[in-house]
């Protein structure tokens, strides 16, 4: 039998309070919190501490590896026993063919901006670093991809979306993944905004044309990687240290400043052009949700 042929069922008024959307929203969370924190736990115990010098690649990939594999099966877990379904959103033969989609798209409008940043002479390209400085660039990109998606787009904007219908799931859900990263280095509230213009409305709107994470999580990993270990750009505020040796000379408004490309005035242009294509497309195909006062409406005139 499958898991969701084993779904919790409560007496009385139980399951219903159970099935609520706030209550299966809290509870999602804390079968992520856990599982995801389980896996990196677990991944020190056996790796040992990373030590006072910084952070072994090993190490690293250990705990990228434990951390998602375990976020994913509390994932699971939750869908199959909390809300009585099978993961539709993580079709396993949807794996390749669209992470694989998402990668391409996360490489392809990133190289974009950082022509556009080349072409201005806000980009400088100075020498080159060994291969080896990809490896960690890589492990963050599939953590964060993997880790932040389950949780923005799998549990927030998925929950959220049966109540208060696509457009205000993707405006709420699009400004908490922006203002996430309120605690990243060199954050401003531009870049917070940048962020939840730009990857929090796209991302979720390939979410709700596919209804799978698949894209969504390689366009997330293909983002990261491409920004900062193929083109040495800061990530989000963080440290640049990719297989390109660059500089940034141009002012903040085009470049990002220390937070990096995301927060530059060309990115925000960029994805709000392929957010708005995105967005059309979903009303076009009448992919969205409607919210659940409206249907009670419809039904009431």
């Amino acid at each position: 039998m499958a898991l969701h042929d084993h779904a919790i069922q409560l007496p009385g008024k139980g399951q219903k309070i159970l099935r609520f959307p706030l209550v299966r929203l809290i509870i999602a969370i804390v079968f992520f919190v856990a599982f995801t924190g389980f896996g990196l736990a677990l991944a020190g115990l056996v790796t040992g501490p990373a030590g006072t010098e910084g952070h072994p690649v090993w190490h690293d990939l250990a705990g990228m590896l434990s951390g998602c594999t375990f976020a994913f099966l509390g994932y699971w877990l939750y869908c199959g026993l909390v809300e009585g379904r099978p993961v539709h959103e993580l079709n396993p033969g949807k794996l390749v063919s669209q992470t694989g989609y998402g990668l391409l798209l996360g490489f392809s409008f990133i190289t974009l901006i950082m022509l556009v940043l080349w072409f201005t002479g806000s980009y400088r390209i100075e020498g080159f670093n060994p291969v080896s400085v990809l490896a960690p660039v890589a492990i963050m990109s599939v953590s964060s991809g993997i880790l932040e998606e389950i949780l923005s787009r799998g549990i927030l904007f998925r929950i959220v979306e049966e109540v208060a219908g696509t457009w205000y799931s993707i405006a709420l859900s699009a400004l908490i993944f922006g203002f996430m990263h309120i605690w990243n280095p060199n954050v401003t509230v531009f870049s917070c905004l940048s962020i939840a213009l730009t990857a929090g409305v796209i991302l979720g709107m390939l979410y709700v044309l596919t209804r799978q994470l698949w894209i969504p999580i390689g366009m997330h990993i293909g983002w990261n990687f491409t920004l900062g270990g193929i083109y040495g750009a800061p990530v989000s505020g963080g440290e640049s240290n990719g297989l390109l040796n660059v500089s940034f000379p141009g002012p903040d408004w085009l470049t990002g400043g220390a937070f990096g490309p995301e927060a530059s005035l060309v990115t925000l242009i960029v994805f709000l052009l392929f957010g708005a294509f995105l967005i059309r497309k979903s009303i076009r195909n009448k992919s969205y949700i409607t919210p659940v006062w409206r249907k009670s409406n419809a039904h009431h005139p």
